[in-house]
């Protein structure tokens, strides 16, 4: 069991959780050039975003930040793409990997996204442990 986490690359800002999936922690590989499959249990990547009021910035920062997943999974979730925040979630079925990470779109700034929290990578029984919030958040 292990979690992960990416480091700060600028004041404020982190790593993303699919760029440390694929070339850090080379947990998934591309096979048939779209589909990622999780290098131990052959499973599919899934992919999720759960959009969230741009006033709960600070909020799901610092629960996040505080490993607080039964907070973050009260909150509401918005529609898609009706807010510039979203948590991404990437994970396998089985739990024995789950990503997430807090990210925000910033149009202003050339339509870049920037991952708010590390990106938190949670294997074998921690990953199993948030596989249920995971699937929620979408």
């Amino acid at each position: 069991m292990a979690v992960f986490r990416t480091p700060e690359v600028a004041p404020g800002e982190y790593g993303d959780l699919f760029e440390f999936l694929m070339k850090e922690l080379k947990l998934f590989k591309r096979q048939l050039l779209l589909m990622l499959k999780h290098v131990q249990t052959g499973e599919s990547m899934v992919y999720q975003q759960a959009w969230y009021d741009f006033h709960l910035k600070d909020r799901l920062t610092q629960l996040l930040k505080a490993d607080d997943y039964a907070a973050v999974a009260e909150l509401p979730i918005n529609k898609k793409g009706q807010t510039g925040i979203y948590i991404e979630t990437r994970y396998v079925k089985s739990g024995k990997l789950v990503g997430l990470q807090l990210v925000e779109a910033r149009p202003h700034e050339g339509g870049r996204y920037v991952g708010l929290t590390p990106a938190a990578v949670f294997t074998d029984g921690d990953g199993e442990r948030l596989l249920a919030l995971a699937q929620k958040l979408k």
